[in-house]
């Protein structure tokens, strides 16, 4: 495949996880109003990993290979309990906030990714990313303009889920430093398929799976959509990869926030009644215009292994 057609590939794989990212919250926050955030988790989880699973039978590739090394193992459980975390996290999180802020806030977790990479990898830190970091706390501020005062000071309601949304930045940020070495050992898609399978069932007895059941048709219909989202995201964000400089991809994702922005407001105009309107004025607005830019900055810098 020649290049030309590599680098469009990558684009339109990275926007397809975009859009599937922007969209997220608005398929899951109604299920919050008859589901537990456990629950939710499990059913995403695990029907992400079976969708993978079937495609990778589909496609005729090999399974997932069985590991015995001790380091691989332990990489591997680090992986499987941050990432059930920052699922669980993120929901309780959006159940406080809303789409538009628990996508702005978890904005975080690339950036707390770049720190860890630089102090477990040995990655330079390039005056770009440096610049690109201070636009996105510059954007950070921004974005929470009517609520800086109260956030230190105040932990409950719509505080308390801004910082489970940090906690979910911090446990993704764990999830992805670990995943970085076990790329070294599994193919992409087999060790998403493992950690969500492995993850789900470590929620299994935490969940109300029967839930299900009693479930509204509409609300059945977003939590197969819930599950869909998960593994056509990962799963596109990877193959992104592949197609395309992993830089360039991550600056195309990071306009998730901005995405959600606007299918939001689209949202509420079409159907005002469900969900309420984001709260934003337009300073906040700006600053998730700004937290987007300075991602994308920091993503497109280039940094250089130190020598040692």
């Amino acid at each position: 495949m020649n290049t030309d057609n590599q680098w469009k590939i990558g684009l339109v794989l990275s926007l397809i996880t975009a859009g599937m990212w922007g969209m997220l919250p608005f398929v899951i926050r109604p299920l919050l109003d008859v589901m537990d955030p456990f629950t939710i988790t499990f059913y995403r989880l695990a029907g992400g990993g079976v969708i993978i699973l079937g495609w990778l039978v589909f496609n005729k590739q090999k399974l997932p290979k069985i590991v015995t090394s001790i380091k691989t193992i332990s990489l591997l459980v680090i992986a499987i309990i941050s990432i059930a975390a920052n699922y669980v996290l993120w929901l309780y999180g959006l159940e406080l906030t809303s789409p538009a802020t628990a996508q702005v806030v978890i904005q975080l977790a690339p950036m707390l990714l770049l720190l860890g990479s630089v102090v477990i990898f040995g990655e330079a830190f390039s005056l770009k990313q440096f610049v690109g970091v201070i636009i996105f706390i510059f954007g950070f501020g921004l974005f929470f303009n009517q609520k800086l005062m109260t956030m230190l000071s105040d932990f409950s309601g719509y505080n308390l889920g801004v910082y489970y949304i940090v906690l979910a930045s911090i446990v993704w940020a764990i999830y992805a430093l670990s995943q970085k070495k076990l790329l070294n050992t599994f193919q992409p898609l087999h060790l998403i398929t493992i950690i969500n399978i492995v993850a789900a069932i470590l929620y299994l007895p935490f969940s109300h799976p029967e839930v299900i059941l009693s479930l509204s048709r509409l609300h059945f219909w977003l939590l197969i959509a819930g599950m869909v989202n998960t593994a056509v995201a990962y799963g596109c964000f990877i193959e992104a990869m592949r197609h395309w400089e992993t830089p360039r991809v991550s600056a195309v994702v990071t306009i998730v926030p901005v995405l959600s922005l606007i299918i939001g407001s689209a949202l509420f105009y079409f159907a005002p009644n469900f969900l309420p309107a984001e709260n934003l004025n337009n300073m906040s607005i700006i600053g998730a215009i700004v937290v987007v830019a300075g991602s994308a900055i920091t993503a497109l810098s280039k940094s250089s292994r130190k020598n040692h």
